[in-house]
């Protein structure tokens, strides 16, 4: 258990420059903008447990509620968080890994398992997974796996008790709070047959839950929540970024495109170079594609490969041929694991290094019994020698790679430079570089990466072009150039004329050059446009201050707060209708507002306020 230790205490200290890192790409709106974290009461509510009945990612968010409850909007908390939930997933893996271990009959379990958990722990894959926090739904649903998994193999040997009942219930129970993390867990239950087939001719299960019927009973409730709950996650999708009408990702096209993708996650697994936050990766043209062919051939060497191992193993008792039952599983899990992501139903992301968070355990699984294995041919005085040799080496490896990766994390200009720097060709990159250009208030940087972005958007979801268009414009009017952010805007509102984020920009470009009516119009325009309009609104309220019309722009002002009471410069806009007004004392007290006050804007507002 000390060396278990060592290893947390390793990993923390690989992760911790990362604590203090930006937020970065979706954390934009699982975070920054996500209104739902800031009231943690909204989680307790009927339509809360629906959601997560339904598939929604209801506990993933509740712990960003935490977190912020604790800690306000500082990145620390949520990165701590993050950090806490893989340790808690390590040690999970490695209590898990000792279980299929002894199950398989392999000797040596301790020491085997902790390999695993290590490699586990500090391998550079997994960084997207634990830095970045929107993918916490990752770790945190890998976690629960386990957790759930492990119960239920306890309450399959308790057998028809009362305990056994018990750890049943807790392990349904922690499943159910997994599938509203993400909806890996479906897979849970085919995992779990799976296991039955792990133990050797010398193991005689005595009990009758060990029988294949009564396991597949004791899987049957999971199944049955499991489906319900894909069904309905399936059924949701129906954006441009995921589900089966992404006009340009048929069913088809996807899974070829997945045979490529899985061949690079083996390669990442072996030979972790490359990494990327935001990956260009080729689609297929077609089972011809000669990329696609070798991929299709590796993976069915490989499936074919683990099949002929188990079955020349099942019947061995001896330590090959628990090595090679092992290694099927592990090489089983693997797929099983990545099946929601990497078979038919399309994703516009088609590679995403988090996905292979708790998928990896299978590789290093069989690749660490297999290696056991020829371990045992070498003389025993100079095995432990040798072996423990190897694994401090490669544990050293890993680790430094992960600490030059989470580096990069640290900064939103890092990690999109490293982005741009390997997928020049995609439009996205460039836009998630001008975002951190602003961030670090280098416009005129900015302004070059969205023109860039919007040169390479052509074939990209109408959708980003108009997210760089609007980015793009508000870039040119921090700089005083509203006659090319206008035309710009224009433009894009020629493709989509109701797009209200357009809409919003353009009215604050005419505002810019006083144009005031037509900055009303299209603030108006952008109210009625937008299916949550509280920024439209703040948009409108303050054209409204500018035509000196402080009752027009209070009234747009309160809507807008009613809405989203959270947002700092509603408030600051409201009070300074007030005051114009002539209504001091309602000014300071909506600087009073408890959502707000804290804000260091509001903070020297309310300096001007009398004491309450």
């Amino acid at each position: 258990m000390a060396v278990l230790a060592g290893l947390l205490l390793l990993t923390v200290a690989v992760y911790a420059r990362g604590l203090n890192g930006d937020f970065q790409f979706d954390d934009l709106h699982s975070v920054e903008l996500n209104r739902s974290i800031r009231h943690i009461g909204k989680f307790l509510t009927t339509s809360s447990i629906l959601d997560a009945i339904h598939g929604k990612r209801v506990l993933t968010d509740f712990t960003f509620a935490l977190n912020y409850c604790a800690a306000g909007p500082a990145p620390f908390s949520f990165h701590a968080t993050n950090l806490a939930i893989h340790l808690a997933a390590t040690l999970l893996v490695f209590f898990f890994t000792r279980q299929i271990l002894r199950l398989g009959g392999a000797a040596g379990l301790d020491f085997l398992a902790l390999a695993i958990a290590a490699v586990f722990a500090l391998h550079p894959l997994q960084t997207q997974a634990v830095i970045y926090i929107s993918q916490r739904a990752e770790s945190l649903a890998s976690a629960l796996y386990l957790g759930s998994l492990l119960l239920l193999l306890r309450a399959e040997r308790r057998g028809c008790c009362a305990a056994g009942a018990g750890l049943y219930a807790a392990s349904f129970a922690v499943f159910a709070l997994g599938l509203s993390a993400k909806v890996i867990l479906a897979t849970l239950p085919v995992a779990y047959l799976l296991i039955g087939l792990l133990p050797g001719p010398q193991v005689l299960l005595a009990r009758p839950a060990s029988r294949v019927g009564s396991r597949l009973a004791l899987a049957a409730p999971f199944f049955a929540y499991a489906l319900s709950t894909t069904v309905f996650t399936v059924a949701s999708l129906k954006g441009e970024d995921a589900g089966f009408l992404i006009p340009f990702m048929p069913p088809g096209r996807y899974l070829l495109t997945q045979w490529h993708v899985l061949a690079t996650y083996l390669r990442l697994l072996f030979w972790p170079t490359g990494q990327n936050l935001d990956w260009d990766f080729p689609l297929a043209r077609g089972l011809a594609d000669p990329a696609v062919l070798g991929s299709g051939v590796l993976l069915v060497g490989l499936i074919a490969s683990a099949t002929i191992l188990f079955l020349r193993s099942r019947s061995r008792a001896d330590s090959g041929g628990a090595a090679g039952r092992l290694a099927a599983f592990g090489v089983a899990w693997f797929f099983i694991l990545l099946a929601p992501t990497s078979s038919v139903v399309p994703l516009a992301d088609v590679l995403m290094e988090h996905r292979l968070y708790l998928a990896s355990w299978g590789i290093f699984l069989a690749a660490a019994v297999l290696v056991g294995h020829l371990v045992e041919s070498l003389a025993r005085p100079a095995r432990p020698v040798l072996v423990a040799t190897a694994l401090a080496c490669l544990c050293m490896g890993l680790a430094s790679a992960t600490y030059v990766r989470v580096g990069l994390w640290r900064s939103k200009l890092t990690l999109w430079n490293d982005c741009v720097a390997k997928s020049p060709r995609k439009a996205r990159v460039h836009l998630g570089l001008g975002n951190a250009f602003r961030k670090a208030d280098q416009v005129q940087q900015a302004i070059t990466a969205y023109r860039t972005a919007l040169d390479l958007a052509g074939g990209d979801p109408r959708w980003i072009r108009h997210e760089i268009r609007g980015k793009l414009g508000s870039a040119l009017l921090a700089v005083g150039r509203a006659d090319e952010a206008i035309a710009d805007l224009q433009a894009g509102l020629a493709e989509e004329p109701k797009n209200p984020t357009l809409l919003g920009a353009l009215a604050m470009a005419h505002l810019q050059r006083h144009e005031l009516p037509a900055a009303e119009a299209a603030a108006q325009g952008s109210v009625a446009a937008a299916p949550e309009p509280a920024a439209s609104l703040r948009i409108l309220g303050l054209v409204r201050l500018a035509k000196g019309d402080p009752a027009a722009a209070a009234a747009a002002l309160e809507q807008a707060m009613r809405m989203d009471p959270d947002e700092p410069q509603g408030t600051l806009l409201l009070a300074r209708a007030y005051r114009e007004q002539g209504r001091p004392r309602e000014a300071c007290d909506v600087l009073r507002c408890p959502a707000t006050e804290q804000s260091p804007q509001v903070k020297e507002a309310l300096a001007d306020c009398p004491p309450p």
